[in-house]
């Protein structure tokens, strides 16, 4: 049993316990664009409290509406219908007001694209006529933007990662209220700021994306984020960017002491050029995350002939009575370089070969 069948079953539960129960949002968008998704939400007029009674629950934000059910080795989100109070932080409503009209819930939600309800029978529920916009690739926000955002700020960064993974576009109101609203976002934390990147950089139109997000001058309110010259990147390529124009990455951004400093090897890489003996010598010991910022796939390091000085097939007992102590670690590193630029082969016999001809050169 999929992930849908089981969701559907658990609405069958609520209905048979006289709730009014949905799939909301994200999934049933997807589904009507034959767009395969496993993350599937849940609303009814059951409160917490009653939903715990009919499966296992796990409390992930009783003061939203909101538990974790869990069910047949599955879990979903589930949400009281509800109506929201004023927002002070620009990010979670003060106070909530459980409802037992789904109406009245759909309207505090984000975009109409999102607005789509399901019922246990895979009926398409569109109170908002949202099917219009999505006929039209439209993002526009359920009522008034400014209103929209002004309650949560991050739903202008979820606007640009809708853009990444759908391809659609803004409508007119939607764009101008990011304009003016865009200040808004320097009170979401930046984990949240991150996750929404992240989404941005791994969508099909990243390159439409981050082209709006710089053209709604969003890059202003962060740091490192310099002006790009091509915009199929991901937010990875947007630090580096920052790096090879010698600006210092801020702390911002939590990035580890250990990511920084391979994410500064990938830079020597760029400036030195690509090639097997840089990616050696710049000793990334398997570093997804930089060559991640290279777009290389891992598997370019992993097929090197060799990662180590250790992995020649001679070592520095060989060169005791033929190289001078102070230039043994030079001797190596040059048959590296042969080896990596397959000028020579990784045995013995032809190792030595070199070393005794790059004596001669000494």
């Amino acid at each position: 049993m999929n992930n849908i069948d089981i969701a559907l079953e658990i609405l069958k539960i609520l209905n048979d316990n006289k709730f009014d129960a949905y799939i909301v949002g994200g999934f049933v968008r997807d589904y009507m664009l034959n767009i395969d998704s496993n993350d599937i939400d849940l609303t009814s007029n059951a409160t917490p409290e009653e939903v715990s009674k009919l499966f296992k629950t796990i409390p992930t934000g009783i003061k939203f509406g909101t538990v974790l059910i869990c069910y047949k080795n599955q879990t979903f989100e589930h949400t009281t219908f509800r109506s929201d109070g004023s927002y002070k932080d620009s990010r979670h409503p003060n106070d909530i007001n459980y409802s037992n009209d789904v109406k009245v819930d759909i309207l505090r939600r984000d975009f109409t694209i999102n607005s789509f309800l399901m019922d246990k029978d895979k009926n398409i529920i569109d109170y908002l006529n949202g099917k219009i916009d999505l006929d039209n690739k439209i993002i526009k926000t359920i009522g008034k933007p400014d209103d929209r955002f002004n309650e949560d700020a991050l739903r202008m960064l979820r606007a640009i990662s809708f853009v990444s993974k759908l391809g659609f576009k803004l409508d007119k109101d939607t764009y101008e209220s990011i304009k003016r609203n865009k200040e808004l976002l320097k009170n979401v934390s930046v984990e949240r700021i991150r996750i929404e990147f992240d989404k941005i950089s791994n969508g099909l139109n990243r390159k439409k994306a981050w082209k709006l997000f710089y053209e709604l001058k969003l890059n202003e309110l962060f740091p490192n984020m310099l002006e790009l010259n091509d915009y199929d990147v991901s937010f990875n390529d947007i630090l580096l960017n920052s790096l090879l124009k010698n600006v210092k990455i801020s702390d911002f951004w939590l990035i580890s002491k250990s990511n920084i400093k391979a994410l500064e090897k990938a830079q020597n890489i760029i400036k030195k050029g690509l090639s097997d003996y840089n990616l050696f010598i710049s000793g990334f010991t398997s570093s997804k995350y930089a060559l991640d910022y290279l777009k290389l796939d891992i598997k370019l390091y992993e097929n090197l002939k060799i990662k180590s000085i250790k992995d020649l097939d001679i070592n520095g007992n060989d060169l005791i009575d033929v190289v001078e102590k102070n230039k043994r670690n030079d001797c190596l590193n040059h048959l590296a370089k042969m080896v990596l630029d397959n000028k020579i082969k990784n045995e013995k016999t032809s190792l030595l070969k070199e070393v005794y001809r790059w004596i001669t050169l000494q």
